[in-house]
């Protein structure tokens, strides 16, 4: 890249927990958050198995109660995790940099809501052979609707509310609702601060895909065919996580902490034709891979098929890194916010290995990612 470009902050909230130190040995040593739901049934999934946040508690992330509750379970992770990145950064908008130097990039998922919260919109908009009625979802549907509810359903929300928080009003960009798209807001940050177009970026995802509505979404994409296929795949979790990233020169400037530096990344759309093999080879082309890896973030996600093809195309291409890791297994699988959280714990583990790590952004949806870290 034509400036280096470096991790100044991180900010994660997942299953395992909240400090990306603690949630790296926690799935070194095997530990898993997945497990199955108490509050509905799945019996109507493929996948039994979810993997959720526990003991989150709002109110210690967020200055003002009242934006707490217009807010849905996504976005209040975003701004949790986006407040973690900035202080770990030891970054103050408005000292440090202007409000409108901040870039903010994210991802975000569809399907944000409980069933619990739309359920009396659908028995008020559905015929009495249970079909949906446009008539009546004008006429008596929309009347059971709190007008506050568009602030918890629209997808560009958890963006806003990061933005109002941290009172951030740079260049800014939403991406859903996949891993990929979580990637491609990475790469706006990196290309906002190459064009001096931000002097530093937040970039990040949130997800939440603990409950029915998004298990139903998830179960008509297709996510869980390797479950019908194989009994096992991929478990969804929820949280969040954000990087602060800075130009090195600036970075340096104010004596900041960095964690590692983002030497390369690559992005691909998936052709109808591509196999995983494919997709690896054309991403590693594109990092310019040279040399040895201390560490592989890889995508595995459960699903035996994705988890055996990558682990080949890596032995294929003599790509034997020192250590591998796969967080989705562990922590459930964040999709919008996955590409994130893999990048920042490569972050951790160059830091911690003194060597290059790679992170595989691969998964559901057409866009796929790899990152390449080193030491700072």
């Amino acid at each position: 890249m034509p400036a280096p470009i470096v991790i100044t902050g991180i900010g994660i909230i997942t299953p395992l927990g909240d400090d990306p130190h603690s949630v790296l040995g926690r799935i070194t040593h095997g530990d898993c958050a997945a497990g199955v739901p108490e509050d509905f049934s799945t019996e109507a999934f493929a996948c039994p198995l979810c993997a959720r946040v526990q003991g989150f508690r709002a109110q210690d992330h967020i200055r003002e109660p009242k934006l707490a509750r217009l807010m849905n379970r996504d976005a209040q992770f975003a701004v949790a995790a986006a407040r973690l990145a900035l202080e770990d950064a030891q970054l103050i908008v408005g000292k440090t940099y202007l409000p409108e130097k901040i870039g903010v990039y994210g991802a975000a998922g569809m399907a944000g809501l409980p069933l619990a919260e739309v359920l009396p919109l659908l028995r008020a908009s559905v015929s009495a052979i249970g079909e949906f009625d446009p008539a009546r979802f004008g006429r008596e549907g929309l009347r059971t609707v709190n007008p506050l509810l568009s602030f918890k359903i629209l997808g560009n929300m958890p963006l806003c509310f990061v933005s109002i928080c941290e009172n951030l009003r740079g260049p800014n960009a939403i991406y859903t609702p996949w891993e990929g798209q979580g990637a491609r807001a990475i790469e706006a940050g990196v290309e906002s601060l190459l064009a001096g177009d931000a002097e530093c970026a937040l970039v990040g995802g949130c997800d939440v895909k603990t409950h029915e509505l998004a298990f139903i979404g998830l179960q008509q994409e297709g996510c869980f065919r390797s479950w019908t296929e194989t009994g096992a795949g991929p478990v969804p979790g929820e949280g969040a996580a954000f990087l602060l990233l800075e130009t090195e020169a600036r970075a340096n400037a104010r004596g900041a902490r960095i964690h590692a530096r983002l030497d390369s990344f690559a992005l691909r759309t998936r052709r109808p034709t591509d196999t995983t093999a494919d997709i690896c080879c054309a991403l590693w082309q594109g990092l310019r891979l040279r040399g040895p890896l201390a560490a592989v973030v890889t995508a595995a996600n459960g699903a035996p098929a994705l988890e055996q093809a990558e682990r080949q195309a890596m032995a294929d291409h003599g790509i034997r890194p020192a250590v591998t890791l796969a967080p989705k297994k562990h922590t459930g699988d964040l999709f919008a916010g996955a590409a994130t959280l893999q990048l920042a714990l490569a972050a951790v583990l160059a830091a911690h290995s003194k060597g290059r790590v790679l992170s595989h952004c691969l998964g559901h949806g057409s866009e796929q990612a790899a990152f390449l870290v080193s030491p700072p």
